[in-house]
């Protein structure tokens, strides 16, 4: 390998008007035992935990709960409506069995003559009186705009 030459700069600077501060201290020797620094107390890892992601976690975990829970609601509630409407359908069957029942149960002629015996007659037979009543008009409310123009008119009278 080459060997390079030094080059050495030759620094003038001069710090102008300011005296140096003279070091008064005695150089230790060498020989003499240094005193040993301090030894620092390890720092203590301190884990911040910010109080909003916190309520924001337990927030999420809450609505999770209650999310599953309407979950569980919804099935059941889907369950029971489907009973239901099983037990409607079963409900109008029924209803037209016993429609048809109490229909066959009676004669429509023993009827009218029952009821002609006790003094019933048709309504085409029966006298129609008519009765008007008039009604009153009711009290119409002024509007917004009108009430607004009324207090403007009151206010600058």
């Amino acid at each position: 390998m080459a060997r390079k030459a030094e080059v050495r700069y030759i620094n003038f600077y001069n710090a102008g008007s300011s005296a140096y501060k003279l070091d008064t201290m005695p150089t230790p020797k060498k020989n003499q035992a240094q005193p040993l620094p301090k030894q620092r107390k390890p720092r203590k890892i301190l884990l911040r935990v910010d109080p909003i992601a916190v309520a924001g976690v337990f927030l999420a975990f809450v609505m999770l709960i209650m999310m599953v829970v309407g979950l569980f609601q919804l099935g059941s509630a889907k369950r029971q409506a489907a009973q239901m409407q099983s037990y409607v359908l079963q409900l109008q069957a029924e209803n037209k069995k016993l429609d048809a029942q109490y229909r066959a149960g009676f004669d429509p002629e023993e009827i009218r003559q029952i009821a002609t015996q006790m003094g019933m007659i048709p309504i085409e037979q029966a006298q129609h009186i008519q009765i008007t009543v008039p009604v009153t008009e009711p009290v119409q409310e002024p509007t917004v705009w009108e009430t607004v123009y009324t207090f403007l008119v009151g206010l600058f009278a």
